[in-house]
């Protein structure tokens, strides 16, 4: 097959395969980077997502995440969409199919083999662990990132070999790109080490090193300008408290990313992972004993077929910014294999090409047959896998029975599904769910901290301040409990403790905006109106938030009322009408009213 026939192949059956992915609705974290994130529906605040992480996502998401790109993404998304998913699935897809396409390029360029990259690429088209990231909204980040990146690799290999430096020029842009669409986009110098080591040609080895250089000083630049926004480099400390711990569990994990990838039938979208305390552990040991023979083997692959070589070290390689060594919030996802698959994919399609070189006797003259009908087969599994999965992703409630399904155990698939209806404001239903996630998961607070906002929305106050305080002795200074926990207070009148948790709250975080218009809130319950003020213009100096900064000008303009101060009060809901420009016209509309008494 040609090559334009193949680019048409991947392409139409990439579409074919993810077309019912299109009607999903919003789920878990596109609230926080799509729908609550008024920031990116004006074109204006583009320069702010690189600067400021309280515009990239809403709420605690923005304090863990820093991906300026994919942030803008959105924002064209929503140019063009406003809120209907379609189009926001609609790129997702079309970026899948492009990187599928791009991926079958390069291969085809650096093994100079057709058949063996149109089958990786195929089968990284279809392959169902795809799914988190082209089905769900929020994997942008990983099907962005890694079309800058596989682009920023097909220029390098152009460079390489017509020694023309625009190409070197754009290598370098667009994996600067890629950097700050997803921080998994670190790993390409050392995969341009790797390429290089097995695809030589004759240089003197300073100008490898010249050459790559710029790629490393990008990466350090990029990790600097990410810690110095975010104030951090690691989203959480070490699970079980160790490295150690972590790294014991860690191979566990790798073994089950490899048993994934060759069978993908168990699909999860939240991993239990239980912290492995031992190096005797039997699954640690056959996870270890597993690991270092596939590594000990690699100079043995390395000799006898440099492509095999490749595609292992591909994926180790890739896998290394998920492995914890920087700590993160989840020790196994199926999004974290979306890079490191490719790796899997090359291995898959090197071993059915050789099955076609080989002589059986029985099937003389045939081989060719039997290759493309096995290639046929697996393609075609792994489409109608996907196609199912997908399913799975059109909401948040299905996705969450889909884990519950498969790990009926798993806590956080009973707290994500008790959230689910919580959205939707089915609180029985929430608590039923949420009660099951509690008693699976004693030592985890996130399930008793919904459990508890839950109760919160049934009005069972008592129930709610027993749940929230327990959530709050097992995370400490967590903002969202101690805000939850101040309403409670509040809507039993239980002033002074309400107040305390707003206040504790806000010096935790001055940034906290919640916390000032719920303090402003209690005060003016109790008819303090002068401490509600006080407290309603302290968040103009603690947020550069259109949105936020409007709502504190409504709430000014309330309290003036009720001091019968109708001439400051219409001021300040002008100031708020001022305030809502694109994006925010349904607050605006709210000033206007407020503002006709």
């Amino acid at each position: 097959m040609n090559l334009k026939r193949s680019i048409l192949l991947i392409f139409f059956i990439t579409i074919i395969v993810y077309s019912n992915s299109l009607g999903g609705e919003f789920a878990y974290d596109d609230e926080y980077f799509v729908v609550k994130n008024i920031n990116i529906r004006n074109l204006e605040n583009i320069p702010s997502f690189f600067i400021n992480p309280s515009a990239v996502a809403f709420a605690k998401l923005s304090e863990d995440v820093y991906r300026p790109i994919t942030t803008l993404s959105y924002t064209l998304d929503y140019f063009f969409w406003r809120l209907d998913t379609f189009g926001y699935h609609l790129a997702n897809v079309l970026f899948h199919s492009f990187n599928a396409i791009l991926l079958f390029l390069f291969l085809n360029a650096v093994l100079g083999n057709i058949s063996i990259a149109l089958l990786a690429s195929l089968f990284f088209a279809c392959h169902p662990v795809q799914t988190e990231v082209v089905s769900w909204i929020s994997g942008r980040s990983s099907v962005l990132f890694l079309f800058f990146y596989l682009s920023a690799l097909i220029f390098y290999v152009r460079f390489l070999k017509e020694s023309k430096n625009i190409y070197f020029a754009y290598s370098l842009v667009l994996f600067a790109l890629s950097l700050f669409s997803k921080e998994m986009a670190a790993t390409l110098p050392l995969i341009l080490i790797i390429h290089d080591a097995h695809f030589p040609i004759k240089e003197r080895i300073r100008n490898k090193i010249y050459r790559y250089m710029p790629y490393f000083m990008l990466a350090i630049f990029f990790v600097l300008t990410r810690s110095l926004v975010l104030k951090k480099i690691s989203q959480c400390s070490w699970w079980g408290g160790s490295p150690y711990y972590t790294f014991l569990t860690m191979s566990r994990v790798l073994i089950e990313y490899i048993k994934l990838l060759i069978a993908p039938l168990k699909l999860c979208a939240f991993y239990f992972i239980d912290i492995s305390k031992s190096i005797t552990e039997t699954r640690v040991l056959g996870s270890l004993a597993v690991l270092l023979l596939l590594l000990s083997a690699l100079p043995i692959i390395f000799k006898r077929s440099r492509k095999a070589s490749f595609s292992i070290w591909w994926f180790f390689i890739t896998l290394l910014p998920v492995s914890n060594i920087i700590p993160l919030k989840a020790l196994m996802a199926e999004r974290f294999l979306y890079l490191p698959s490719i790796g899997f994919c090359i291995l898959l399609a090197i071993f059915i090409e050789k099955i076609g070189r080989m002589k059986f006797k029985p099937f003389a003259k045939r081989e060719k047959i039997i290759t493309g009908l096995i290639a046929a087969t697996i393609i075609l599994l792994y489409s109608l896998r996907t196609m199912v999965r997908n399913e799975d992703w059109k909401d948040a409630v299905s996705i969450s029975k889909s884990i519950i399904k498969v790990s009926p155990l798993n806590p956080w698939g009973y707290t994500s599904l008790g959230t689910a209806y919580l959205g939707k404001e089915y609180y029985e239903e929430a608590a039923k769910a949420l009660k099951k996630a509690v008693s699976l998961s004693m030592d985890y607070a996130s399930p008793k901290n919904a459990l508890g906002f839950c109760y919160l929305q049934m009005g069972k106050y008592e129930d709610a301040v027993m749940m929230l305080r327990e959530a709050a002795r097992l995370d400490p200074g967590n903002l969202e409990t101690m805000n939850s926990l101040g309403v409670t207070y509040g809507n039993m009148k239980k002033y002074d403790e309400a107040i305390k948790e707003f206040e504790a709250s806000i010096k935790i975080d001055p940034t906290f905006v919640s916390a000032y218009i719920n303090l402003g809130t209690v005060y003016e319950q109790r008819s303090e109106y002068e401490k509600a003020l006080e407290q309603y213009k302290r968040i103009k100096a603690n947020t550069n938030s259109r949105q936020e900064i409007a709502i504190s000008y409504i709430r000014i303009g309330d309290v003036y009322i009720k001091m019968k101060l109708k001439d400051r009060a219409r001021k300040h809901y002008q100031k708020a009408i001022d305030m809502c420009g694109r994006g925010l016209e349904e607050l605006r509309k709210v000033a206007i009213d407020r503002g006709r008494f």
